[in-house]
């Protein structure tokens, strides 16, 4: 069966005579319509009880942009193009989309080039990729995650993960204690003062940052001298009390963790982190795409942004490496659903010690894409799979 758009009427049809078609969570009736001459037509998969499946993109709306649309364009892209591909509807919408009466979005023409502003049914799944933290705190936000409740719209990933309270719920469960490194909530001069004496080299990180924007490190000498280190400069202080007076103000104006500095194994002279992507399916999570970047114009941060480079994880790979990459993505996404709500989708940040010792750095609800194609080849497959999975749960996918 094929729908089209109709676009003096703003209405769904289907070319398929005497059948019938419900869309989204609604079951809005998508109505027969054999006046189809010039329209483009999309194929679609009939789901249990004559469903097709649609997928809205959540984001927010971006002015400056030609499409009006904010976030990640070419994952949205790359993904509505798959899912039409596989016969489901994909559609971007953002938090203006329940502002009017029916329910708008955004359609990506592979024919213009560009996205097109449809009236849309209701979705099934609504994938969270909301890029701002401050819009999802907002109470908009929070109304709009109560409307989608309502209509039983399942949210796929509720939020961006703060790094305090990934650590804190990961210590408390206590499986993954090893893998943590000592970590505390930068509150007060006189708390840092203590940690800095503990673990003598440590980073400080936004608990709300990505991308290693905002990271630092502070070294304590033996003769208790700071060296304080951001990606771009250095700086040296004679003394704790003289580096807080200077930067207190930058330190305190937003929410900072201050962890040990675990002393990294380096390749060529550079550290490396793993990047794993995970995906859950069939009651399991699953590591669904692994990577490694390295350092190379600084040794605070592997992150692309931040001068990083690609290597191939083959090239690190084994089997005892690839089980404690599935055993920690496996504990994580357990804890993290029971104490912040599902997470379908996630990728983390590992680090590893001299000894071979593995450390959780971050955990990203909203993965950006991954510069290794296979890796996202793997992830639009999962994200289609686990997007029937949710929403039919007794279907057996092929």
């Amino acid at each position: 069966m094929n729908i089209f758009y109709d676009i003096p009427t703003e209405n769904w049809y289907h070319n398929q005579e005497n059948a019938e078609l419900f869309a989204g969570s609604a079951e809005e009736v998508i109505s027969y319509n054999k006046e189809h001459t010039n329209q483009p037509l999309i194929p679609i998969t009939i789901f249990p009880g004559n469903r097709m499946l649609a997928v809205g993109i959540l984001t927010v709306s971006n002015p400056k942009k030609e499409s009006g649309l904010g976030g990640n364009l070419t994952l949205f892209r790359d993904l509505s193009l798959y899912l039409l591909k596989h016969g489901i509807l994909a559609y971007v919408f953002t938090e203006k989309a329940l502002h009017s009466e029916s329910m708008r979005g955004y359609v990506f023409s592979s024919i213009s080039n560009k996205w097109i502003e449809c009236k849309v049914p209701f979705p099934d799944i609504v994938y969270n990729r909301i890029p701002s933290r401050s819009y999802e705190a907002s109470g908009e936000f929070q109304q709009l995650i109560k409307f989608l409740k309502e209509y039983r719209m399942n949210l796929f990933n509720p939020c961006f993960i703060d790094k305090y309270v990934m650590f804190e719920a990961l210590m408390e469960e206590g499986s993954l204690t090893n893998h943590l490194p000592p970590t505390m909530v930068l509150r007060n001069s006189g708390c840092l003062d203590a940690f800095l004496e503990t673990y003598r080299h440590i980073y400080l990180k936004p608990c709300k940052g990505s991308q290693g924007k905002g990271i630092y490190t502070i070294i304590k000498n033996d003769d208790d001298t700071l060296l304080f280190n951001s990606l771009k400069h250095s700086e040296s202080f004679p003394d704790f009390a003289s580096f807080w007076e200077t930067k207190k103000r930058e330190l305190l104006k937003r929410s900072y963790l201050a962890q040990q500095a675990i002393i990294p194994k380096k390749l060529f002279g550079h550290r490396y982190d793993y990047r794993i992507l995970v995906h859950y399916e069939k009651g399991f999570y699953k590591v669904t795409g692994k990577a490694v970047r390295m350092s190379q114009t600084q040794e605070i941060t592997t992150h692309t942004p931040q001068g990083g480079k690609i290597f191939p994880y083959q090239d690190l790979q084994s089997r005892s490496l690839n089980r404690k990459l599935a055993k920690i993505a496996q504990k994580s996404g357990e804890i993290l659903s029971k104490k912040i709500g599902f997470l379908g989708e996630f990728s983390m940040d590992i680090g590893e010690d001299e000894s071979g010792s593995l450390f959780i750095y971050e955990v990203n609800s909203k993965p950006m894409q991954f510069d290794e194609e296979e890796i996202e080849t793997n992830r639009l497959l999962h994200l289609k799979n686990l997007f029937i999975e949710l929403t039919f749960p007794s279907l057996t996918i092929k």
